[in-house]
């Protein structure tokens, strides 16, 4: 067992990654990415505050893999000489109208009867953490490492414990066996373990149920769901706790659910509350240019649209004679409505005739009739650099129409997109 909690402490100290600024002692914590998404935040089955459950819908952002530890703290305490609020006499709360302090629990680096934490604790998550504590303490990190890092909205915090897109909707955070997943009052022997023990949430994120209730940066009000916004909230603006999720070391199981919510005065702290860092992540893509409709196909054409190529009958020419007569000027109409809607578009226009009794000139006039409907479609506007022509005699498939008498007529053009 000590094997393996050395092996869990190497772990945790390499996947920090140390960012050399101000001060090279400084290490950044390992942050996930939740990619932004859509999800129901509360529970109509939990406590009075938990609901209505509602949709809610997040930018990216980075949480933390883990919960601050007493070593990331001490940093900043020797950094800065900062006192926290369990350090402060509870007098300054009383002076100014605010409640006392109820609990005494010692403070961040001393056990309630006053001996020091000690440094075997160092990488188990900090307590006795105010909402200030916190705050200042991220503060001083931005600072420290040019990053803005802040603590999470309450929805940010839920959404990351589910595990964002990733969700499997387990029972708690990260499975359905909370022995697994959590540090409780069924299993901590009331007592807070170094974090990354028990096994992640599908985001990779530790401890998010038990050993440290870890605050957010929200106020909070016991309805503040029913008029929650839908887009990123950050909590009502005036209130005088703020909110504590996850449970802890010392939380029963019934406190274990990813949408159980807590609060306190922000200048409380109690040996059980910690927290993790968060980051706002990269903004969201700008949607895509609105798509252009796609230009509507007479239903002659749509095989052309489709397949890139159409036999057309409908095109008439003097008999014998090459020259377009009126009756097809509709379809050659449509061709050039076709190439207009489509302006990288080029055709082939092939003529077929076999009804001239030589197939020499079958050939030529087949050519001759798709020549003079390339002229009808360049005096529509058409650039004839994207108009080919070809001519085809009785060597190629032919379509006859008969007339009455039994001529043939073959007036068949094929159109082809090159």
């Amino acid at each position: 067992m000590r094997t393996k909690l050395l092996l869990m402490i190497v772990t945790m100290i390499s996947a920090c990654s140390v960012l050399y600024g101000q001060n090279s002692k400084v290490q950044m914590p390992k942050m996930i990415l939740v990619e932004g998404g859509t999800f129901m935040m509360g529970n109509n089955n939990g406590s009075s505050d938990e609901k209505p459950a509602h949709k809610v819908t997040l930018n990216s952002f980075y949480i933390g893999a883990y919960e601050v530890t007493y070593n990331e703290f001490k940093r900043f305490i020797d950094a800065t000489g900062y006192r926290t609020d369990s350090e402060q006499p509870d007098s300054l709360n009383v002076k100014s109208g605010l409640p006392p302090r109820a609990i005494k629990n010692g403070t961040w680096n001393k056990n309630r009867d006053g001996s020091p934490i000690p440094l075997t604790d160092s990488l188990k998550p900090v307590g006795n953490i105010s909402w200030n504590d916190a705050v200042a303490y991220l503060n001083w990190l931005s600072k420290m490492t040019g990053k803005e890092f802040r603590l999470p909205t309450e929805a940010e915090w839920e959404f990351a414990a589910i595990g964002g897109k990733l969700s499997k909707g387990y029972k708690f955070i990260g499975g359905n066996d909370l022995d697994q997943v959590a540090w409780y009052l069924g299993n901590s022997e009331r007592r807070v373990h170094t974090g990354g023990q028990k096994l992640p949430n599908e985001l990779g994120i530790y401890d998010m149920s038990g050993n440290m209730r870890e605050w957010c940066s929200d106020r909070y009000n016991e309805l503040y769901y029913k008029v929650s916004p839908e887009s990123n909230p950050t909590g009502p603006d005036a209130g005088s706790s703020r909110v504590l999720r996850g449970g802890s070391w010392g939380s029963d199981a019934t406190r274990m659910r990813a949408s159980y919510r807590d609060k306190e005065f922000p200048y409380n702290a109690v040996r059980d509350f910690g927290f993790r860092p968060a980051i706002t992540g990269p903004p969201p893509p700008p949607p895509p240019p609105p798509k252009e409709p796609e230009p509507a196909v007479p239903d002659a054409l749509k095989d052309l649209d489709a397949k890139g190529q159409i036999d057309i009958y409908g095109i008439y020419f003097d008999i014998g004679k090459s020259v377009v007569k009126p009756e097809g000027f509709p379809e050659i109409d449509m061709l050039v409505k076709f190439m207009q809607d489509r302006p990288k578009v080029r055709l082939m226009i092939e003529g077929h005739t076999d009804n001239t009794g030589s197939e020499a000139k079958n050939l030529t006039l087949s050519e001759q009739r798709a020549a003079s409907i390339k002229a009808e479609m360049v005096k529509r506007g058409i650039d004839s650099s994207r108009i080919e022509t070809k001519g085809y005699g009785s060597s190629m498939p032919i379509a006859d129409n008969k007339t009455a008498a039994g001529r043939t007529q073959n007036r068949r053009v094929t159109v082809k997109k090159l």
